[in-house]
């Protein structure tokens, strides 16, 4: 009775052991085509249960597995679906059998190990063959000179370049046209002193002045900044009673009135006042150099 319980419990581990892997199949490149030193590459695919996992000391390593045949590289990827887990090894060989004749050779199988809990699962994989040409006749025709049975190297063909630079001429040309276009629409250099954009020069130079400071004379130099090229812009000098008429000559400035009316309130009680902190909290730097972004910007889309 003993004896029949104890088959029982093996027959049950042994059953349990083979279901944790589930398959172990083997992919090959090609099984023909091959010559001395050739890459021989193979993949193997092995499905086991989702607490199964592989023991990594039981991957072959990179090395030479007999007189003729090394293992250059291997490595191992894994993902996990539908309660099972994918282990997918690539493999890659090196051929050194230097061939006579047409013959197949035989890549060794090897055992994987997983690990379940504290058992230890093992998965074989098999063996496999290729075909091997040799690189010249057993018996060549004799010539007068070993050096006779070498072929001569290739000729190099020439490629004709000449579509390839015209096209890459012509997109340079486009480019620089572009950024011509691009610099002038900017005020880029050389295109920066032009007086028909003060706007975007001022922009340019109070940006400058408010990234170094923003203090009380870098804000002072910021608002003669900007009222010189509002007067430049109306050809004359332009005080708060104008804004009016301003606005009036330029409707594109109308949606900047109330940022206009701040800007003049802010300059009258810097310069006139001298009350720096209430400028500033009226009409703070940053919204100083919004209004001039937004005046260069009205400026460019108009000329």
């Amino acid at each position: 009775m003993r004896w029949l319980v104890a088959g029982v419990v093996i027959l049950t581990n042994v059953a349990t052991a083979y279901a944790q892997v589930r398959s172990v199949k083997l992919f090959t490149s090609r099984a023909f085509g091959y010559f001395v030193g050739d890459i021989v590459r193979s993949e193997v695919d092995v499905v086991v249960d989702k607490d199964v996992s592989l023991l990594p000391a039981s991957v072959p390593q990179s090395g030479p597995l007999n007189s003729w045949l090394e293992l250059i590289a291997s490595r191992v990827e894994e993902s996990s679906a539908n309660n099972t887990r994918l282990y997918r090894l690539y493999f890659d060989y090196q051929n050194f059998y230097p061939a006579l004749d047409s013959r197949a050779l035989e890549i060794p199988g090897f055992t994987l190990s997983f690990i379940s809990g504290g058992s230890t699962v093992s998965a074989q994989v098999p063996a496999w063959s290729f075909l091997i040409s040799s690189l010249r006749e057993v018996l060549p025709a004799p010539r007068a000179s070993g050096a006779d049975y070498m072929q001569p190297d290739a000729s190099p063909q020439g490629i004709d370049l000449r579509r390839n630079r015209i096209a890459t001429f012509a997109f340079l040309v486009a480019c620089l046209v572009a950024l011509g276009f691009l610099a002038r629409h900017l005020v880029w250099w050389p295109f920066g002193a032009r007086a028909n954009r003060p706007f975007t020069a001022a922009a340019r130079r109070v940006r400058a002045l408010f990234n170094t400071s923003e203090d009380e004379a870098a804000y002072r130099e910021a608002l003669l900044i900007l009222h010189r090229a509002v007067d430049a812009t109306v050809g004359h000098a332009v005080f708060a009673e104008d804004l009016p008429d301003l606005l009036g000559r330029t409707p594109s400035f109308s949606p900047l009135q109330d940022q206009f009316s701040a800007f003049f309130r802010s300059s009258r009680r810097t310069f006139f006042a001298d009350d720096f902190a209430v400028a500033t909290a009226d009409f703070t730097p940053a919204e100083l150099s919004r209004l001039c972004e937004r005046l260069a910007a009205i400026e460019r889309a108009a000329r």
